[in-house]
């Protein structure tokens, strides 16, 4: 994290945005060094803005920022990943659309949100490639979330003892973001460990996520 002349460089991912004024826009950035922060992003609307098409759901990237009194206002982006491929597969956009909505409901201000940003990032590329079937990648991305959070079991505490399902349970719960999307399941396997997922989500989760509504299970 830079600051100079209340000018401050944070490194993060927007997970919300709302239209304000005629061309203004109120973001809400996941950052790597303050945690959940909102920012006003003035005329970003405009035609000739400096920052129009960027301050947009799933831009990744630094965001210089002026801070004044508490308050936060976007300056310019520095765009790493848009994430634009994600536009083309209405399905895949559901899936990013809830992981984001996870992301925000698990983060907070002033507390390091880089192993979530990690996993997003992940999971968001993981989509994009299409390899990995979509609800396998849910599933990994709920449980994993759940871990960072400490609100997850053990495989022990599983109520499938299968050694494949504890296996892969074991794998998700120790692994880097970068090597949790790269296996495959079998149907029988995905079943079990998409049935124990499903079970701590609604054992530890009560809230209702819109996006989950556009999502087949």
């Amino acid at each position: 994290m830079t600051i100079k002349n209340n000018l401050i460089k944070l490194n993060g991912i927007i997970i919300k945005e709302t239209d304000y004024n005629e061309y203004d826009k109120l973001i809400t950035l996941l950052t790597r060094e303050k945690g959940k922060i909102k920012a006003y992003a003035f005329n970003v609307r405009k035609s000739n803005s400096k920052n129009i098409g960027k301050a947009k759901l799933f831009t990744l990237g630094t965001f210089e920022l002026r801070e004044n009194n508490e308050s936060y206002t976007l300056e310019n982006i520095i765009i790493k990943e848009d994430f634009n491929d994600l536009t083309k597969d209405y399905e895949s956009v559901c899936y990013a659309s809830y992981f984001i909505e996870l992301a925000d409901y698990f983060s907070y201000e002033n507390i390091e949100s880089e192993e979530v940003i990690d996993l997003l990032y992940f999971a968001l590329k993981s989509l994009i490639k299409g390899i990995v079937d979509k609800k396998l990648i849910r599933r990994i991305f709920e449980l994993k979330i759940l871990k960072y959070q400490g609100e997850y079991k053990d495989s022990d505490n599983l109520l499938d003892k299968n050694a494949t399902l504890k296996y892969t349970w074991d794998f998700v719960i120790s692994s880097l973001p970068q090597k949790l999307f790269t296996f495959k399941l079998s149907d029988e396997i995905f079943k079990k460990f998409n049935d124990e997922v499903a079970i701590e989500m609604r054992d530890k989760v009560s809230f209702k996520f819109k996006s989950l509504n556009e999502i087949i299970d």
